[in-house]
């Protein structure tokens, strides 16, 4: 199944943590695979695959890609607003230097 809701998308998926937020980011960024998400493009729509999620999720071009990186900076950029900042903030605080 395939759907351009974001929400019920982000919802659906089976695991939610920075690292996975940050590898999904990533990959729709650049549209590539990294971790367990795999962003293609086809005729200008973007479509993200993860097997985290059983339905597809597809993004109708720039702006709905732009919006969505939008919208997972904001769920999960936490106090940087950015999920970048947020990862790294979370992968220094777990290293044992």
């Amino acid at each position: 199944m395939t759907t351009t809701n974001f929400d019920d998308w982000l919802d659906d998926l089976t695991d939610d943590s920075t690292y996975n937020i940050y590898d999904l980011y990533m990959s729709i960024e650049r549209v590539t695979s990294i971790g367990d998400f795999k962003c293609s493009e086809k005729n200008g729509k973007y479509f993200i695959q993860t097997p985290l999620n059983d339905s597809v999720l597809m993004l109708n071009g720039e702006k709905a890609k732009d919006a969505f990186l939008k919208q997972l900076d904001y769920n999960y950029g936490g106090d940087f607003g950015w999920v970048g900042g947020q990862y790294e903030f979370e992968r220094s605080m777990g290293k044992d230097d």
